[in-house]
């Protein structure tokens, strides 16, 4: 049964993945990377509205000495509560943390229906 899902296309000019003239996106795996873009690259407290939207992953990666375990958590709670049309057709999340010299690197590798998407934050 295929999902019919469609968005605002949020990608902006020097994106990867920008396209010209592009208003709707509307394939389902796009769809849920840019939702993904949103929850994974926001800090909390920036959403006018909603102080807890966003996975604040740039507090926990430089601020914190968080486990995998517990960080995965709080990205799994974000999903959970922001993008539920992921969390019904189901995916899984591989974290991976890097020490660094001058700043520490997260990975994230979701995948998604076959799909591997990956985020990396340094």
């Amino acid at each position: 049964m295929p999902i019919d899902v469609k968005d605002i296309n949020i990608r902006w000019r020097g994106h990867p993945k920008y396209k010209t003239n592009k208003v709707i996106e509307d394939d389902f795996i796009e769809v849920i990377v840019q939702k993904l873009e949103m929850v994974l690259f926001t800090r909390q407290g920036e959403v006018y509205g909603d102080q807890n939207f966003g996975a604040n992953l740039e507090y926990y990666l430089w601020s914190t000495s968080l486990s995998n375990q517990n960080l995965k958590e709080e990205i799994v709670e974000q999903i959970n509560t922001y993008i539920p049309e992921l969390v019904s057709i189901g995916y899984t999340l591989d974290l991976q943390l890097f020490n660094g010299t001058a700043r520490d690197t997260m990975v994230l590798n979701f995948t998604i229906l076959g799909y591997n998407i990956n985020f990396v934050f340094e």
